[in-house]
């Protein structure tokens, strides 16, 4: 990387449960070693790495670091995507959260290191955006992009229970504990998908899924590939709707999600779209790169090559 180029780094110290903050110091020592002089700030609350982002966009830095967890890279994204698209700096990512699901389609190691390689290095790949309108949690219509994820019924509701258990779980555990607690606590209700197909699309969507996934990347809930086929950067989303089944499938259906087979399941449906509308009769949340931020009704469109990510190629 040429050293006039201008890098900031959003720190988000609370991620990984504190984890970021112990890492800092070698994380930076290195950072230095790469790009020479950076400049950084914390963030302190929910929404300021994105303002921090924003910022430094504004600013004119080429190149924002999301230091911290997915939550962090999803806030670092949501403010690039607030400058125009002829100046927008490229994303790098070191991910030290809990989650670290969109790294994982970007085929970026999960070693410190290596992370801080890549993020300083110069090869990147342009990537998709998934951009959202939903009912926010005060009940007005908002609107946030996406990186990874959004996913309404059952895996909002794992997100939400998820950290009651990792206290005194690790961190896959703990996702499969929320998961197994959400499911026994779970009240199907009735969802309408729409794609650019329309309604009466070859695809015959479950009438109350426990799942309804609109992918951009592969993995959630820590490391769950709900959607193995897809690729951030083919201008589509893959759709993905698990219907109900039976208590005593729950195994089955664990074992073919992280074996990357969900699919076999007859009970699974996919689609690859590049708009989707979501209703449902009663209440259904909804989570955005693992952040519950509201509940359906909700539209989820595509942008293509929206964001530059430093990543192997």
């Amino acid at each position: 990387m040429k050293q006039k180029e201008k890098v900031f780094v959003v720190v988000n110290p609370q991620a990984g449960g504190g984890r970021s903050r112990i890492l800092w110091p070698r994380a930076a020592q290195e950072l230095k070693k790469k790009l020479g002089a950076f400049d950084f700030e914390e963030s302190t609350a929910i929404g300021h790495a994105q303002c921090l982002a924003a910022d430094a966009a504004k600013a004119g830095y080429s190149l924002v670091i999301a230091y911290g967890g997915d939550g962090t890279v999803h806030e670092a994204a949501n403010g690039l995507m607030e400058a125009d698209a002829d100046s927008r700096p490229a994303l790098g990512i070191v991910c030290v959260g809990t989650g670290a699901d969109f790294v994982r389609t970007l085929n970026i190691p999960s070693g410190l290191s290596e992370q801080v390689r890549i993020a300083a290095g110069t090869k990147s790949r342009r990537i998709d955006l998934g951009r959202a309108r939903y009912t926010g949690l005060s009940g007005g219509v908002e609107s946030r992009y996406f990186i990874n994820i959004a996913s309404a019924g059952l895996g909002a509701e794992v997100v939400r229970r998820t950290p009651r258990f990792r206290s005194f779980l690790g961190r896959k555990p703990a996702y499969l504990a929320a998961t197994l607690d959400a499911y026994l606590h779970w009240k199907p209700q009735r969802v309408t998908i729409a794609t650019e197909h329309g309604t009466s699309s070859a695809v015959a969507w479950p009438d109350k899924p426990l799942i309804v996934a609109v992918a951009n990347g592969r993995f959630f809930g820590g490391g769950m590939p709900i959607a193995p086929g897809a690729d951030p950067s083919d201008g589509y989303f893959d759709l993905v709707a698990i219907g109900p089944f039976p208590a005593y499938q729950v195994p089955l259906a664990l074992t073919l999600l992280y074996s990357k087979q969900i699919h076999r399941l007859k009970q699974v449906r996919h689609d690859r779209v590049r708009r989707v509308e979501l209703a449902s009769e009663g209440r259904v949340d909804l989570d955005i790169d693992g952040e519950p931020i509201g509940s359906l009704p909700a539209v989820f469109e595509i942008l293509p090559s929206a964001l530059e990510v430093k990543a192997p190629a």
